[in-house]
């Protein structure tokens, strides 16, 4: 005979909209900060501000790195937008 038992836990679930355009890179960044560290705001106040200083850091080099990221894909589909024959359509892509 099978006992099987389970139980589910969503936790907290935030919705973020935007209105005719897509999360910016600053945004992202700070959603996924929010993910990565929990600051509570019960803990001490010395513990507090530091853990709220590296997340400040942490967002910081989220962001640097999502922008190389974004760099790097755009390289990417303009080099195969080239040898496709599109080299109009790369420059354009390029200049955004």
């Amino acid at each position: 005979m099978f006992d099987v038992s389970s139980s589910v836990s969503v936790g907290n679930i935030k919705v973020l909209t935007t209105d005719n355009r897509g999360h910016s890179i600053e945004e992202v960044a700070q959603m996924a900060a929010d993910r990565i560290l929990y600051v509570a705001d019960e803990a001490p106040a010395p513990i507090r501000d530091q853990a709220q200083a590296f997340k400040d850091t942490l967002k910081q080099t989220l962001i640097y790195y999502m922008r190389q990221a974004i760099k790097q894909d755009r390289a990417t589909i303009c080099a195969k937008l080239r040898q496709s024959g599109y080299s109009n359509l790369a420059d354009n892509l390029r200049s955004l």
